[in-house]
Order: C-alpha cells, then sequence, then structure tokens
C-alpha cells in the first residue's frame, strides 16, 4: 500500500500486487475509507484480477470504422473490463444484484414461474415499477438455467442484437451460433435466424428448460430486429422460453399468442405495491413507524409506484413528524423531483454532489469513464459510497464495474448540474467523454459526446472516420441523426459529408416527396461547390451524378440528364456511382429507340450496382431491363424482370434496410409502386384487366396519397388512366388526367399527359378538342423550346402514331400513311418489336380507311402474326370497332390453327368491351365459335392419315407408336377441334383447308 500526495487534499491510498512481472494498481480511498473489510475487498480483487485478460479489441457494431485505420466500431466498454472470448461485456449477461430493500413478492414469483409453462412471458410498464428488480429476484431462486441480457440503445443494429443474444445462449450451450453467426456476420438476418432455430432443435441432448430473459428491450426500436424476433419466437423450440422486459409493448405478434394462450403478461397494473407490501416495505425496510392509515394514504397517492414510494420515504425519513410529512406529499413527480434536488442532493457531502453533478449525464458510467470526464482518480470510491447510500445507483452486474443512475433521479441530476455548472463545465465533461469512447475506440458514443457538447469540427471529423468510404454499406439512419445536428456552417466546410449526408436522405426519405428536394437540394450544391474548388473531379461527378438521381425522383428529366451528362467524363468506372451514370445513359438510349445499346448498358449497370449492394439502383436496373423486353415485343420476360425487381423489396438484409426504409420504419413506397405498375401494364397489355387493376390496388395501397402524381418514366405510368377508360370510365379518366396536370412541376411530364388526354378525348370522338391539341403541338415544335426539342423519340413517336389516330378519324387514309412510313421504318430498324406491331395495326386501319382492302388485311396478317406469341391483345382492342370488323374480315383467310384461336380471342374481347353489342348480337356465327387450339406436329400428321380414311392400326404403323398412342392422339384432336367422330374433324379440315399447306 503507498499513499500519493495530492495539491488539494491530503492524498488518497492505492494498493498494489505484483506478480509474474506485472503490476497491478488499485485504487483504496483516503484516509476514513481504510477499514478492514474495505482492504479485504481490495486484497482479493488484486488477487482474481491477474485471471482477468486485458483485450483491446470489443465488439463491433453493424457499421465498421474507417478502412484506412481497421478500427472497430464497440459498445460502452472500457479497456480491463472483464469481456468474454466474442467481446460481449459480461455484465449485460448477467441480473443485476438484488437491492438492500428487497421485498419479497410470492405473488408475483408465482405468476413468473407460469414462463416455463409459455413460449413468452411479458413485463411491460413504463420506468421505476420495479421490473429487473422482479426478475432477478426470479432468476435467483430459479433453478433452471437462464441466459440473461440487458439490452442497450446501441442493440438497434440486427447482426449486434442477434449476436448478443446467442452469446447470451452460449453460457449454455457454448456450440450455439457456430453455422448462424456467419450467416447473420454477413447480412442475412432471416437466414441466420432459421439457422439458429435449427441449431437450437439439432442438439443431441437438450436441458429441461432455458429461460431467455432480455431486459430493457424498449431501447430496441428497428423494426428488422421485431420481424426477426418475431420469427424466432414463433418457431422456438419447447424447451426454451422467452421473457422481455420492457417500458412499452413490443413490436410483437402479442394478440396472435394471447388468443392462443401462449403469453403471460405482467403489467404496471400488477407490480403496484399491494397495501400489504407497501407497509413491509416502509415499515420494515424504510424503518418508518407509520400507521395503516398512513400507509394506505401513501400507497394511494404513489399509486404503488415503487419508485416513488421509494423517494417518498426518503422524504419522510427526514420528517419529525411523519403524519404531517404524509399529509405534505403529492404523489406527483414535480415534487419528488424538487424533493431529490432540495433534501437529499443538499444532504450531501461536497464531493459525493459534486460526483453526481458531473456524471449525471453518463449512461452507463464506470469508474474509468468518471475518472476521465472528472479528471480524477477516485471515481471507484465515490460510487461505492453512492451505492452504499442507496442514491439510486444500481450496479448492472454483482461484479459492479459499470452502473446506471436511476432515470428520475438522473433527470433531477441533470437539471441541477445545469443550474450549478452551467452549459460550459458540461460541454468540458461531454468533451472529456468523447475523448475517452475514442480512445476506447467507441466511435458511435465518441460522436454523441461531441454533438453534445457542441464540437462540431471534432463531430464531423469521428462521422468522417465512421464512415465506410467508397460504399454503400453504412448505417445511413444513424447518419442522419447525427448529421441533422451539425450546423449549416460547419456542413458548408465539409463536402464528403454533405454528399453523404445527401446519400442517407435520398435512402430514408421518401423519394418522390418535394420535401426531400428542398432537404437535399443545397447539400448537393454545397458538396458540388467544396468538390469544385479542391479540384476533386471524381468526387465532383460523384455528386452531379447523385443531384441526377434525385432529380429522377423528382421527374425533373431534363436537368436529369443534364447532371448526368456533366458528371460522365468525371467518373472513372470504380467510382461509387459509375453504375447509376450507367443506368440513365442506359435510359436515354431506350428513350431514343436505341434497345439494343440499352439492353447492354442496362444489364452492365445492373450487375455492378447487384455488386455494390446498391439496391435501389438494382432495382431500378431491372425494371428498365423488363421496359426494354416489352419495347421487344417479350412480355414473358418483361414479367420476369418485374417479379425480380419486386423481389429485392423483400430482401432481408441490414444493407437493404438502411437502403429502402424510411425514417418512419415503413418501406419506401416509390419502388414498390413502380413495380406493381408494371406488372398492371403487362396484364393490360395480355388484356387481362382483373389482375391489372388488383396489381393497381396494390400498387396504390403503398402510397399515403396515390393520386398525387405520375412518374413519367416509370413504366405503366398511365396504366391508371387506360384501366378507367377499357372499363368504360373515360370521364374520371380524363378528370385525373387534369389533376396530375395541375401537380405537374416539369414540362416532359405536362406535354405526355396532354397527349394521352387527346388520346382518350379522341376515344370518345371529341375530334375538336383532339384537333385544338394537334395545333397546339404545332406551335410548340416551332417555337424551337429546348426543353421541347429534347423530348425524347419514343414520346415523339406517341404524339407522331396520335396524329396519324387523327387523320384515320377525319378519313385521311393517305396522309396517315405518309405520317407512319417513317416511324415504321425507323422501328424495324431498331428491332423495337412493339412499335412495328403498333405501325402495322395502324397501317391497317389506313388501308381500311382508303378503301384498299386487300393491303389492310396484309398488313394486319402481319400484325396478328407479330402479336400472337407474346398474346398482345390491347394494342388491337383499343383501337375501336373499325379494328373488329377488319379482323372478322381476315378471319376466314386464316388457315394456321394458332392464328385462328387468337384472333377469335379478340373478336370475343371486343364484344365485352363497354358499349359493345348485346352477347345475343354479338354471337359467333357456329364457324367462327368452334373452340380451336394449336395441334402439336404429331396430331397434325395423325389428323392428315385420319381425314384420308386411315384405321387405327394403319395410322399406328406408318407413324410407328402404339394404338394406345393413336387413340390418345385422336382423342385431344376431337377435343381441340370440337368435334365427336372422323366424319366431322374431316369437314372441320375441308372447310378451313387446314392441311392443305402441308
Amino acid at each position: 500500500m503507498l499513499k500519493e500526495d495530492r495539491p488539494r487534499g491530503t492524498g488518497y491510498w492505492y494498493g498494489y500486487h505484483t506478480s509474474s512481472g506485472q503490476r497491478r494498481k488499485r485504487y483504496l480511498g483516503p484516509d476514513g475509507a481504510l477499514t478492514l473489510a474495505r482492504l479485504e475487498e481490495m486484497a482479493q480483487a488484486l488477487q482474481d484480477s491477474k485471471q482477468e485478460p486485458l483485450q483491446q479489441r470489443l465488439l463491433p457494431i453493424s457499421v465498421p470504422t474507417s478502412q484506412a485505420d481497421n478500427e472497430t466500431v464497440s459498445s460502452t466498454v472500457r479497456q480491463g473490463d472483464r469481456i468474454n472470448d466474442s467481446g460481449m461485456i459480461m455484465t449485460r449477461l448477467s441480473p443485476p444484484g438484488l437491492p438492500a430493500t428487497l421485498i419479497i413478492r410470492e405473488r408475483l414469483l408465482s405468476v413468473m414461474d407460469t414462463a416455463l409453462s409459455c413460449p413468452l412471458t411479458l413485463v411491460s410498464a413504463s420506468a421505476g415499477w420495479g421490473k429487473t428488480t422482479l426478475l432477478s429476484a426470479w432468476v435467483h431462486r430459479h433453478p433452471q438455467p437462464v441466459a440473461w441480457l440487458s439490452l442497450e440503445e446501441l442493440d438497434n443494429d440486427p447482426t449486434r442484437f442477434w449476436a448478443s443474444l446467442i452469446t447470451a445462449l452460449r453460457r449454455w450451450q457454448p456450440e450455439i451460433g457456430e453455422r448462424s453467426l456467419p450467416l447473420l456476420a454477413g447480412r442475412s438476418l432471416s437466414t441466420g435466424v432459421i439457422m439458429l432455430l435449427n441449431e437450437l432443435v439439432d442438439r443431441n441432448e437438450q436441458p429441461a428448460s432455458i429461460v431467455l430473459i432480455l431486459d430493457d428491450y424498449h431501447v430496441i426500436d428497428e423494426p428488422s430486429i421485431h420481424a426477426s424476433l418475431s420469427i424466432f419466437l414463433k418457431h422456438l423450440p419447447s424447451y426454451l422460453h422467452l421473457i422481455i422486459s420492457s417500458r412499452v409493448d413490443p413490436d410483437l405478434p402479442l394478440s396472435r399468442l394471447r388468443v392462443r394462450g401462449q403469453l403471460v403478461e405482467v403489467r404496471d397494473t400488477d407490480l403496484r405495491f399491494t397495501r400489504e407490501e407497501a407497509q413491509r416495505f416502509l415499515i420494515e425496510q424504510m424503518g418508518l413507524a407509520l400507521e395503516d392509515r398512513e400507509v394506505a394514504l401513501l400507497e394511494a397517492r404513489t399509486e404503488g409506484w415503487i419508485a416513488s414510494l421509494h423517494l417518498a420515504a426518503l422524504f419522510l425519513q427526514k420528517q419529525s413528524d411523519l403524519s404531517a410529512g404524509v399529509r405534505m406529499l403529492r404523489g406527483n413527480q414535480r415534487f419528488l423531483l424538487d424533493y431529490l434536488r432540495e433534501e437529499i442532493l443538499a444532504s450531501l457531502s461536497q464531493d459525493i454532489q459534486d460526483f453526481l453533478l458531473e456524471t449525471s449525464w453518463l449512461n452507463p458510467l464506470s469508474a474509468s469513464l468518471c475518472d476521465a470526464v472528472r479528471g480524477r482518480e477516485d471515481s471507484a470510491y465515490l460510487l461505492e459510497q453512492v451505492e452504499r447510500a442507496n442514491l439510486f445507483l444500481h450496479p448492472l452486474s454483482e461484479s459492479r464495474q459499470w452502473y446506471r443512475y436511476h432515470a428520475l433521479w438522473a433527470q433531477a441530476m441533470q437539471y441541477e448540474a445545469r443550474l450549478r455548472l452551467g452549459a460550459s463545465a458540461l460541454h468540458a465533461f461531454s468533451e472529456k467523454a468523447s475523448l475517452w469512447y475514442e480512445q476506447q475506440r467507441m466511435l458511435p458514443e465518441a460522436i454523441e459526446a461531441a454533438l453534445a457538447c457542441e464540437q462540431f469540427p471534432r463531430a464531423a471529423t469521428l462521422i468522417g472516420r465512421f464512415l465506410v468510404p467508397d460504399s454503400f454499406h453504412n448505417a445511413y439512419h444513424l447518419l442522419c441523426s447525427w448529421l441533422k445536428r451539425l450546423p449549416e456552417e460547419e456542413l458548408h466546410t465539409q463536402p464528403d459529408l454533405c454528399f453523404q449526408y445527401a446519400l442517407a436522405l435520398l435512402f430514408t426519405m421518401d423519394r418522390r416527396s418535394p420535401a426531400l428536394w428542398v432537404r437535399i437540394e443545397p447539400l448537393l450544391q454545397w458538396a458540388e461547390q467544396g468538390f469544385e474548388a479542391i479540384k476533386q473531379r471524381e468526387k465532383l461527378g460523384e455528386a452531379s451524378q447523385l443531384h441526377a438521381g434525385l432529380a429522377f425522383f423528382q421527374g425533373d428529366f431534363t436537368q436529369m440528364f443534364a447532371l448526368a451528362r456533366q458528371a460522365q467524363p468525371l467518373l472513372r468506372e470504380e467510382s461509387l456511382l459509375y453504375a447509376d451514370n450507367l443506368l440513365l445513359r442506359g435510359l436515354a438510349s431506350l428513350l431514343a429507340g436505341n434497345i439494343q445499346e440499352a439492353w447492354r448498358q442496362f444489364l452492365e449497370g445492373y450487375r455492378r450496382t447487384k455488386n455494390l449492394e446498391n439496391h435501389s439502383s438494382t432495382f431500378i436496373a431491372s425494371l428498365w431491363l423488363g421496359e426494354v423486353c416489352l419495347e421487344q415485343g417479350e412480355l414473358p420476360r418483361a414479367e420476369h424482370y418485374s417479379w425480380q425487381a419486386h423481389a429485392l423489396m423483400d430482401k432481408d438484409s441490414e444493407f437493404a434496410r438502411q437502403q429502402l426504409l424510411l425514417e418512419t420504419g415503413d418501406l419506401e413506397p416509390f419502388f414498390t409502386s413502380w413495380a406493381y405498375h408494371c406488372l398492371a401494364q403487362l396484364s393490360y397489355e395480355r388484356n387481362d384487366l382483373t389482375s391489372a387493376q388488383r396489381y393497381l390496388s396494390q400498387a396504390q395501397a403503398v402510397r399515403a396519397h396515390p393520386e398525387e402524381g405520375v412518374h413519367l418514366l416509370a413504366l405503366g405510368a398511365f396504366v391508371e388512366v387506360r384501366l378507367l377508360h377499357a372499363y368504360g370510365e373515360t370521364t374520371p379518366a380524363l378528370d385525373l388526367l387534369s389533376h396530375w396536370e395541375r401537380r405537374t412541376r416539369f414540362s416532359w411530364a405536362s406535354r405526355a399527359i396532354r397527349t394521352c388526354r387527346a388520346r382518350l378525348q379522341l376515344a370518345r370522338g371529341d375530334l375538336s378538342a383532339v384537333e385544338q391539341w394537334a395545333w397546339e403541338k404545332q406551335q410548340a415544335d416551332q417555337s424551337h423550346v429546348p426543353e421541347q426539342e429534347a423530348f425524347p423519340l419514343l414520346y415523339q413517336q406517341e404524339e407522331a402514331l396520335l396524329l396519324v389516330r387523327l387523320h384515320l378519324a377525319q378519313k385521311k387514309g393517305e396522309a396517315a400513311l405518309d405520317e407512319l412510313v417513317p416511324w415504321k421504318e425507323l422501328a424495324q430498324a431498331q428491332g423495337r418489336k412493339r412499335s412495328v406491331l403498333e405501325t402495322l395495326i395502324l397501317k391497317a386501319l389506313a388501308h381500311a380507311v382508303s378503301q384498299e382492302a386487300p393491303q389492310a388485311r396484309t398488313s394486319l396478317l402481319e400484325a396478328v402474326q407479330l402479336a400472337q406469341p407474346e398474346n398482345v391483345q390491347r394494342l388491337f382492342l383499343d383501337e375501336g370497332p373499325t379494328m373488329e370488323h377488319l379482323l372478322k374480315t381476315l378471319l376466314p383467310e386464316l388457315h394456321e390453327i394458332s392464328l385462328i384461336s387468337f384472333v377469335r380471342t379478340l373478336l370475343r374481347a371486343f364484344a365485352e368491351e363497354p358499349g359493345a353489342r348485346s352477347a345475343k348480337e354479338a354471337t359467333l356465327s357456329p364457324e367462327e365459335s368452334m373452340p380451336l387450339e394449336p395441334l402439336s406436329d404429331q396430331e397434325q400428321r395423325v389428323l392428315r392419315l385420319l381425314v384420308v380414311g386411315r384405321s387405327n392400326p394403319e395410322i399406328a404403323r406408318d407413324l410407328v407408336i402404339s394404338v394406345n398412342t393413336v387413340k390418345t392422339h385422336i382423342q385431344s384432336i376431337y377435343r381441340k377441334m370440337n368435334v365427336h367422330n372422323r366424319i366431322e374433324a374431316s369437314e372441320v379440315v375441308r372447310r378451313w383447308s387446314l392441311l392443305s399447306s402441308s
């Protein structure tokens, strides 16, 4: 033992222990603290310390720090604290020690005993109701294995949460997690949880029961943790029982468990002291000689709230007249807080007061952290004195290395600290705490402390170190919570942080919301100005590209393409946003009709964004690949890419959650809505209106205001309007277009909306309105406005084909043909089969208007042959009765069964269109109504021999098949041709010349 002198005071005693060449030192306190019990305690601590490994590497949370210095971000631990081999603080894995004033509450302990009969026990009440004390008391007398985990705010990272839970279980099942932990570390959350369940079930020797306790679950607000824990709970092995303690009800399927009798609940109504318990506490534990009526009054005024009753008891201990003291109590928090400050704090020694005020901001707190903040080395002794004085300090483990203050007590101390010490002193404490956290490589805590003391340059530097550079693997929600607290003048000087803040906002806000533009636009401007000033061309390119991405979501396509072109020469292929720029170049190619180049760019962009785990851009790439397939006339492939994109929204990984979840915890609505719009458009193309309406309803359900506007470059943007028109509700469709136009801010969308409206007006015969649209378009084309000159080719084609339809309505067939020729030739040259199909349909109608029936049927036959393999129907149906008549004239000239069946399908669909003639009038002739299906090649060979009179054995011999197989083919032929014998089959073949070309 040695005494070290101090400039202020008489000095302090320290104990030393040397073993294996290493000397260990422990603080003993001033002269008055050197009791025999204190010396024996420190001697044992020094002896035990030689067995405790000093570990530097601590448990990481989800986002690593800068790769340059290879740091690991940890939770609140200090160097020298006992941690296990995974970096978990051991104090979190043990129940807190029992208070000296503990009242054994048999009625509650009996309720807790039923935890072994249910999968879940929930102890839910606000602060100060004794939840943790109840659980700790129950654990101390419970004979079965208990895995305890005290949760903290940093456990909101899903990987950290499950790793901590597994570490708790490993105290009883050491092998648990060998297979699931690598999956969880790899961000495969659902797969990792399922593997953990399998590990729990697959054990050869299962214990009678294990209880897993999650204390303070209210600190968890991450939706993905709630979802994954729900899965875990649903499939919990029978021997494992979960107990959750929380201040609020967790977001778990409690109702379902309650109905099934699988939930035990302990709430504040259960936890509050009864009259008898209050009496025992006040009289036996607190030593207050109160009468029964005074206990009843006190119990009523505190409503059995344990913390309040405890504070009231401390107040009464200072009163000479207990009855008068009871009457003075009001049982409200304000009075109790005032009492804490004015009575309890004032009665303490100055050293203790100073210590409480200086450390009231720390949660949790340890001796070394307090020493660092206070600039002294007596915190271990003072913590011991505070605990012994029952000053609302709760040890977090039996080792008493980490503590926390009761919430009400901390609140009172913080208020008093602001009054006594002032803001500057509190800032100094936070500054020291930040430095301590940084030394322990605990960057999140260091950042929080730096922000608390308003050391904004330091906070910015720490945030920069926390970021994973050139990656989408960042905790964007956490970044937003930090960066929004930096003042603008600080952000002005930090272009990298401005860029990351803009990216984080893009990932965590509704991308279509105008509020996003307001928040991100200045950040991007500051980033671009800063990068340009320091000549960082690549960073400038990334900022411009991110700006272009924002413009895409907001619908400003002119600015989007301008910014993308500006960014392109500045970006290297290794740049973070190079793939996003590639996707916008692909979009420009698609809108220009260059679908082969667009396909190449989209496919490369998809591969790059997927490798980077940029989920939102991967989603966009997938949908745009589908749009290329649609333009190529390949509907099944387009549908495949739409579902592929939709699946990305369900991807269960930490990075997906960081990029696709909003601040509210809800899924970003734009992407899901877009995917459903694509599926609705593809169903509409096939005339599957029921499916189209279902997908559209699902798209609208994910947006708070689905009628607010239309995104022009999202496939299926106008499908809602077209679907309304297809159902005969043209007026509501026009009203919706007018609403969209009023809310549209940019010229491209306004121009496309006017074209769509003119198409509907033409369909219902309002020629004057369409002629007005054509005149306005001509005037705009002649004005040479740059935005209009930049209007993309595919939208120009939409306008040109509407002019063709106007010519047809005006009976100007030759003018329509002249307008069609260049568009048809361009579409053929570019391989755009859907556009070719549409021009062929219009060409047939133009020939019909010009009384050129043979040419009309020739063009229509080409269109039918092109549309039939992909079952494209609406391009025919949307042209109305004239197309129906042309198809009827074409039907007798068709010989291929597949084409006949397709045309018949179209004619049936025409008969079901709104405004079509009655079902009786629309009934087809017997020849037309014959349900023909395509025959296979073998069936056609059988049919050829059948109609020339060959018997079944002869057909079998000629085709080298069995007689039974011949019979099977004949039955299939009869069914497809809707006949019953050879004679009827021969008549159908003769009538339609089905075998004449073979």
